[in-house]
């Protein structure tokens, strides 16, 4: 029925939401489906709950997202009310964008969820695939299954590529499959620029992420015994006249590039705010997922997650050391 409707002639309104603070998949996937729903003729709004990295910026279409503000609400609620169907990208339940979760009760149109994380919450058409790399294969399997391959143009093949590339890591997790491959080589067959994706994902830095980064390295920790590296980054490590969101992207991957480590974490404590953000990594077997749900109010991925916390950065470090104690066995027998 939901592919009939949009594939059909009969012009919709579409509101596309990402998460909170959107990342390379969910700004990916979505401006991918963006410009796809577009091509199929429909009135189509890509919606950011919060503000997205300045790092995002060279991304096509990116300058068409709306931001949700308290200058923007009335504009983001009508476009709620009038919708007749509001897609959840990257993301599957309401905590992710908590901010604007209220405006939907508002809305009678029909949910539909494209996410790979786990335990997602019931949508109308949920597309749904907690085995998958990225969200932005299931936006491409969305597009195949309405046998519009060929509605890919540049510039969606782009951003499904950096969604892809983002969110394993540049093709190094254990999420990979063949068809993580097989729909890469199909993206590159669009005529991608690689090397000019690359470049503005990994080699254009600004010099404040590199002093984050020092600062981040300098407070590292490593606990041997519990093969974990930890590190944290406070408020007066950061330049705020300089500091852009994104800047500690990747910082916390360099622990696990330690000799048997196979977990990391980064907290991050912005201008005295809480909670404190705090981001999970592991190796192998070892599920921060599960970890982040049950500690930290997050969740995520087996090897990637987040979470916050609501005491202080001295006092969220402290906890973190006590419950580690608790998964010494996890710890020292998950594979890398």
């Amino acid at each position: 029925m939901l592919f009939s409707n949009i594939n059909g002639k009969n012009k919709k309104k579409i509101v596309l939401f990402p998460h909170n603070n959107p990342d390379g998949d969910a700004l990916g996937s979505s401006l991918a489906l963006f410009f796809y729903l577009r091509k199929l003729k429909h009135d189509v709004d890509l919606i950011s709950p919060t503000e997205y990295s300045e790092f995002f910026q060279w991304l096509p279409g990116i300058d068409k997202i709306l931001i949700f503000s308290e200058k923007t609400k009335y504009l983001v609620k009508k476009k709620i009310i009038n919708a007749d169907y509001i897609f959840f990208i990257d993301f599957n339940n309401f905590s992710r964008i908590n901010n604007i979760s209220d405006l939907f009760s508002y809305s009678k149109a029909k949910k539909v969820l494209i996410d790979h994380h786990p335990f997602p919450f019931y949508f109308d058409f949920m597309f749904s695939d907690p085995t998958v790399a990225a969200t932005s294969i299931l936006v491409f399997r969305f597009i195949s299954d309405m046998n519009n391959l060929d509605k890919i143009d540049k510039n969606i093949a782009t951003c499904l590529y950096v969604g892809l590339m983002t969110d394993t890591g540049y093709f190094r997790f254990p999420s990979i499959t063949s068809e993580t491959h097989f729909i890469a080589g199909k993206l590159i067959e669009k005529g991608i620029d690689i090397n000019f994706i690359y470049h503005h994902l990994q080699e254009k830095y600004n010099e404040n992420r590199l002093i984050l980064l020092s600062k981040a390295l300098n407070n590292l920790k490593i606990i041997k015994k519990y093969r974990t590296a930890y590190t944290s980054i406070k408020t007066s490590d950061i330049n705020f006249y300089s500091y852009k969101q994104g800047d500690t992207e990747g910082i916390i991957t360099y622990g696990l590039g330690i000799k048997n480590i196979v977990f990391s974490v980064l907290f991050f404590e912005e201008k005295k705010k809480f909670p404190i953000k705090i981001s999970f990594r592991s190796k192998g077997n070892f599920d921060v997922n599960m970890f982040a749900r049950k500690h930290f109010g997050g969740g995520g991925h087996k090897n990637a997650a987040g979470g916050t916390s609501e005491r202080s950065l001295s006092e969220s470090i402290k906890y973190f050391l006590k419950t580690i104690h608790n998964y010494y066995i996890h710890l020292l027998t998950s594979s890398i």
